[in-house]
């Protein structure tokens, strides 16, 4: 896996919250605390959002129905 190094600037009061709040959960540096937020962010929004299209799905919103044929022909033109 290949890493891409960033620069985060925040104001010094969240710096320090965070800082304690990481500490306090175990976190070994800020690094691992906000690779660790990304993460979450990113797989509980995914989950939430699939599940919301899963759900519009059953119920018919905004879905297309199709025929057999009429599926193929839509998956081919894709």
């Amino acid at each position: 896996m290949t890493t891409k190094q960033i620069s985060l600037t925040m104001p010094e009061v969240l710096f320090e919250a965070s800082k304690e709040y990481y500490q306090a959960l175990g976190y070994r540096n800020f690094q691992e605390f906000v690779l660790d937020l990304v993460r979450k962010k990113v797989v509980i929004e995914n989950l939430e959002r699939y599940q919301e299209i899963e759900e519009r799905m059953k119920r018919g919103i905004g879905t297309k129905r199709f025929d057999k044929k009429g599926a193929i022909r839509y998956l081919r033109g894709l």
